[in-house]
């Protein structure tokens, strides 16, 4: 069966660009069909799901089932709505032969993945998710970088906790990320990152530089500016050979955040002046929610609150239309931070906190933090 998008607040279903609008109760009834599809059922089991505490009669559901027909027409090579003599109806789904991945190409392959590669690098979250539920139509299959990769940007975090075949190197880079940027208590985070380091070994080299760098964020957060230069000073040496924007900005947004929770306010201007000066040219949103958010902290240093609070909010808008969750809990995490250990602006930090308290029951933080430092403080 192909992939199916149900718009239930307007009573829709799209599959590959193509959108048809029903009536509610023929949603419902075409729902519970594609939910349980090749099965029979009765019109009174029909009546009874989809018609419950109502009195239509049989007529009520042929008709229904009449204009199905004619409506989703176009979707016959997905599945039919049948009629099961003297027992009722039954959706049977069909089985596409969309072409392998495998008979494709090699520079067809290199296409998609580096459609991937762009979308990611721009922080066009919402671009990859689509590509991404359309594998089946487009014929592709996704790189096993964004297999995993994927789940993590659109906030499905349980995933890395309970899936068995996920080889625990990177299950702990992950799991330590998204402990990370949930939990307030900098210093569980760091007992946590020197948890892991016998696995650092084995981890691809993507993750042990991004892991490297982040350790500036978790030093700088727990105060330790010494130890945080010094990670400073081995992430240079690690990126700058790799002579990648994504990374070069990823570096010095830490550094700006430790130069001004240290109080060293120039240093963190003019790094984030010249990165936005870079964003101009080349739109990467998750980097300029990034640095939008630090020229905001720096307005705060300088006493400009009312600027200030302009900026936060952009910054938090254009992170969060990016679609890329974790760093949007990044983006408020490291604000509030920033309030608690400034304390200005009392009324604006109470604001985020109500968003960052919906974050929290949207991804069940709590739970979420008690398996991740269970199995990370568990490990042999």
């Amino acid at each position: 069966m192909e992939h199916i998008e149900w718009l239930e607040d307007t009573c829709q279903v799209r599959y590959a660009g193509q959108t048809i609008a029903l009536l509610p109760k023929e949603y419902a009834l075409l729902r519970h069909l594609y939910t349980w599809k090749n099965r029979t059922f009765t019109r009174e089991q029909l009546l009874d799901s989809v018609w419950a505490m109502e009195t239509p009669t049989d007529r009520t559901v042929d008709d229904h089932i009449y204009r199905l027909r004619r409506k989703l027409a176009k979707w016959s090579h997905l599945f039919t709505i049948e009629t099961v003599r003297g027992v009722g109806y039954r959706l049977n789904g069909k089985i596409m032969h969309a072409p392998q991945p495998q008979a494709l190409n090699q520079s067809f392959a290199d296409h998609v993945r580096g459609m991937l590669e762009t979308y990611h690098g721009m922080g066009m979250g919402a671009a990859m998710h689509t590509l991404a539920s359309h594998q089946d139509v487009l014929g592709i299959r996704l790189d096993p970088y964004y297999e995993i990769y994927l789940p993590f940007i659109r906030g499905d975090f349980f995933w890395f906790l309970h899936d068995q075949a996920f080889p625990m190197p990177e299950k702990c880079f992950y799991l330590l990320h998204i402990y990370y940027m949930i939990e307030t208590d900098t210093a569980s985070c760091a007992s946590l990152f020197a948890n892991i380091q016998p696995y650092l070994s084995q981890m691809r080299a993507i993750y042990r530089d991004e892991l490297q760098i982040a350790t500036i964020g978790i030093y700088t957060q727990t105060g330790d500016w010494e130890r945080a230069r010094a990670a400073l000073q081995e992430a240079r040496n690690i990126v700058e050979p790799l002579q990648s924007t994504g990374f070069t900005l990823y570096l010095h947004a830490q550094e700006a955040l430790l130069d001004l929770m240290s109080d060293k306010l120039d240093a963190a201007e003019a790094i984030t002046d010249h990165a936005l000066e870079i964003l101009q040219s080349i739109p990467m949103q998750r980097e300029l929610g990034t640095f939008t958010l630090l020229r905001g902290l720096c307005q705060y240093r300088r006493e400009q609150k009312a600027a200030a609070r302009i900026t936060v909010d952009q910054a938090l808008e254009v992170t969060r239309s990016t679609q890329f969750i974790p760093h949007l809990i990044h983006v408020v995490r490291k604000l509030l931070l920033f309030y608690r250990h400034f304390g200005c602006d009392p009324e604006w930090k109470g604001k985020y906190e109500g968003v960052w308290r919906e974050l929290s029951e949207e991804y069940h933080f709590d739970s979420l933090k008690k398996e991740i430092y269970a199995q990370l403080s568990n490990l042999h």
